[in-house]
């Protein structure tokens, strides 16, 4: 059944931390979208930064998509803005492209405060500001059927150390492992040049609620399905990685019950 609760009213419901705003354009390059952001994270702080919602006409389920986590991943949040222009037939989605624009605006992995992924513990309460109305205000707020947190890695899983891109990471609720599974087997058949062996995609480590990382924390919290997804630095352009990423949010909605509707790239 179609969740319904992140509402048009929730400006009143969460003490006004979430604010109706125009398109934000810090961070860089300029959004190249359309649909007008719903609302504002944290609006008239350091933090403050655009929330997309939008439904398509058929009950379905509710995710959450977050990017720009990490400042300097451009290709990822610059993918989440494309998934926030979508059109979908069923089901409910909320997007956040550039949740840390501090860290955005610098350029830089880290924002205030350090590592905003580092700040989610499992079972107790968000370390900062941005990561608890991150949090509460969206994803509880929104009390989402999955999560989708869309990254960029320099290096490739289990080639170069240390580094985690090429991978999908799902938490071990069902059937998130069986969705990353399937959508890694369609990118590697379909978007993946046999001349780049060494990117072909792969499963990550099952995440299983025990880091403080917010897609840990959404399957051990809300026991729900949740991914990271990673794309590689190493030999790709950036538009290559940009569209690798928005290629497996569309096959994981698809797993999820939700199709896109327009057609295209989402720009």
């Amino acid at each position: 059944m179609k969740r319904r609760t992140y509402l048009a009213g929730a400006v009143g419901l969460l003490g006004g931390t979430v604010a109706v705003s125009a398109p934000s354009l810090r961070g860089g390059a300029q959004q190249s979208t359309q649909r007008s952001p719903s609302s504002t994270l944290l609006p008239g702080t350091e933090y403050e930064t655009p929330i997309y919602r939008f439904s398509g006409d058929g009950d379905g389920p509710t995710g959450v998509i977050v990017g720009g986590m990490h400042g300097d991943e451009r290709s990822g949040f610059l993918a989440t803005e494309r998934v926030g222009q979508f059109s979908i037939d069923a089901g409910e989605l909320v997007v956040v492209p550039r949740v840390n624009q501090p860290a955005i605006e610098a350029n830089t992995r880290h924002g205030i405060g350090g590592d905003l992924n580092r700040q989610f513990p499992p079972g107790e309460t968000p370390t900062t500001k941005l990561a608890r109305a991150l949090w509460n205000d969206v994803v509880r707020a929104t009390d989402p059927d999955f999560l989708m947190d869309l990254h960029r890695s320099k290096g490739i899983y289990g080639v170069h150390p240390d580094f985690v891109g090429q991978a999908i990471f799902p938490t071990d609720v069902s059937p998130a492992k069986a969705h990353a599974t399937e959508t890694i087997n369609r990118l590697n058949d379909d978007d993946v040049s046999r001349w780049m062996p060494y990117h072909k995609f792969t499963l990550g480590n099952v995440m299983h609620g025990t880091s403080p990382l917010l897609a840990h924390k959404a399957g051990g919290d809300l026991s729900i399905p949740a991914y990271i997804v990673e794309a590689a630095e190493f030999l790709t352009d950036r538009q290559t990685r940009i569209d690798w990423t928005v290629t497996a949010a569309t096959h994981l909605l698809e797993r999820h019950g939700i199709e896109r509707t327009d057609g295209g790239d989402g720009e």
